[in-house]
């Protein structure tokens, strides 16, 4: 996931509900994955944050909020131990309107988003308290050091210098095609000096007709008549002219 990506998805005018999140993942999920349900969303929560390498816990916490997880708010701080609570009203809606609500998605991305953070291995549980909240423990071990590669952070505050780049970049695609509009237009020219081939051919065709009636009316007349022949050798000329070109 890179900062563009982020940025495109953030600025989608939809927001998720209550109702789509708790039929995917406490109706849905669990009647799949059965009583690997935690285990697997745990996993699931890693992945996902993966794809979305925050950079600070404030950006933690924001991103909570706006993937409708919850409020998230760092509540302790021990040597190698973090407290986090988890709020809200979709939190305190999935604790009283299901028996068993998952939250170890949410304690599975905080873990992988502080690992990637703090660059040591980190776990994380969940835990409902008082049928309100939800407590997040995560635990880190400074013994055991991250060796992969750090990959760049995704900030949530969108710049605006990076916004309006988007659009120029797009209108500079636009105006691309502009040159291959010109193209069509150099035909017309062809068009028009083609009639100026006509009455150098006009005296070979008296020879055909009879030779009185040219005289008075004809003339007028036999010029749509020889325009008509002309025009269907037009193409020809056409490919003359571009082949001198």
């Amino acid at each position: 996931m890179t900062q563009s990506r982020y940025e495109q998805l953030a600025q989608n005018p939809q927001t998720a509900s209550y109702l789509t999140q708790a039929t995917l993942r406490d109706i849905l999920l669990p009647s799949i994955l059965g009583a690997e349900n935690d285990a697997i969303s745990y996993w699931a929560g890693k992945q996902l944050a993966l794809q979305f390498p925050l950079d600070s816990f404030e950006d933690l916490c924001a991103f909570f909020e706006q993937i409708n997880f919850g409020h998230l708010s760092l509540k302790k701080q021990k040597k190698e131990q973090y407290f986090f609570e988890l709020t809200g009203p979709i939190v305190a809606s999935r604790i009283a309107d299901f028996d068993t609500p998952d939250f170890q998605l949410e304690a599975g991305f905080v873990a992988q988003i502080l690992e990637q953070q703090l660059r040591i291995v980190t776990e994380a549980k969940a835990t409902i308290e008082n049928k309100k909240n939800v407590t997040i423990f995560v635990q880190t071990d400074s013994k055991a050091p991250i060796e992969d590669e750090a990959v760049e952070a995704i900030h949530l505050t969108v710049d605006a210098s990076q916004v309006a780049s988007v659009p120029s970049e797009s209108e500079s695609v636009e105006e691309e095609p502009a040159p291959v509009m010109t193209q069509p237009v150099e035909a017309a020219p062809e068009e028009v000096a083609a009639p100026t081939l006509e009455p150098e051919s006009v005296p070979e065709t008296p020879v055909v007709p009879e030779p009185v009636e040219p005289e008075n009316k004809p003339t007028s007349e036999e010029t749509p008549h020889y325009t008509r022949t002309r025009v269907a050798d037009l193409p020809s000329r056409r490919e003359m002219h571009r082949k001198h070109r």
